[in-house]
């Protein structure tokens, strides 16, 4: 049985774990050629070795290098030539109130969760012109929509990768190219971000148990509603019953939602 994936060329950043791998396996699972990159080596190669004849190229790679993306370029350019799909996916976190962030740590995260789009938008462009159809599919966050204390580097690169994903989307279209552009805006998805979190603040912080608490929804669950979103080209694909809640809230009340959100995280309990 053939499926919408079936020997399509799908390029996933972020692939050594949690929502990447998942989603990686999903496709492969569906007769997709992979790319697969993530800045952890060991990670990138443990999910190469599993998926097997379904990775075209494995690359350890730095989301928000330029050098990085010309190499993969390039690489593709030597293989197949084209690109179907574009799944920016990697992503970085950070915590600790502004005036606790260093501007290293703030552009940090700028680089990695933003700029790693937006370089990696421009760079495979040419390449998913050359699909019959191509697809981009940006990964932000249901903290591209609201905010919460001690995330603002964070909050930032997600409202900002939203606000391209939109954008971007109209440029596509008017510029008459063949390529969709969906953003996925997952909520807590139990993955290891909040672990591996950065801060400038050495006091003790329980901000990644606290998160894991929060987190109700498995990374194949979130990589199964990407792929549907994905076929059926839904721009704003909400992952988790806390995604759909928030996305609610923030219509409801766009200037005061915080008072509820706040609450329903336990963010005063998260802050001590």
């Amino acid at each position: 049985m053939t499926t919408t994936w079936q020997s399509k060329i799908v390029l996933i950043t972020g692939a050594g774990s949690g929502i990447g791998q998942a989603l990686a396996r999903l496709l492969a699972s569906q007769g997709a050629k992979l790319i697969l990159t993530d800045i952890n080596t060991d990670n990138l190669e443990t999910t190469s070795k599993e998926l097997g004849d379904a990775i075209l190229i494995s690359k350890t790679a730095n989301a928000s290098s330029k050098g990085d993306w010309q190499s993969l370029m390039s690489d593709i350019n030597s293989g197949p030539g084209y690109l179907d799909v574009l799944v920016n996916n990697a992503g970085m976190s950070s915590f600790g109130f502004f005036h606790e962030t260093s501007e290293q740590l703030f552009d940090k995260v700028m680089d990695v969760n933003l700029n790693g789009v937006v370089i990696g938008c421009r760079e495979m462009l040419p390449l998913l012109e050359k699909s019959e159809r191509g697809l981009i599919v940006n990964v932000a966050s249901i903290f591209g929509l609201i905010t919460m204390p001690m995330m603002a580097p964070y909050h930032a690169s997600k409202f900002a990768v939203r606000g391209f994903s939109e954008a971007l989307k109209q440029d596509l279209i008017f510029g008459k190219k063949n390529i969709d552009v969906i953003c996925v805006m997952p909520g807590g998805i139990k993955t290891n971000i909040a672990n591996f979190a950065e801060t400038d603040n050495d006091k003790p912080n329980d901000f990644a148990n606290h998160f894991q608490t929060m987190a109700r929804t498995s990374p194949e669950k979130a990589a199964a509603v990407i792929e549907k979103g994905m076929r059926k080209k839904t721009f704003r694909v909400l992952i988790g019953a806390d995604a759909k809640l928030v996305d609610v809230l923030y219509r409801l009340l766009p200037t005061n939602y915080y008072k509820v959100s706040n609450l329903l995280m336990g963010v005063k309990k998260m802050l001590g």
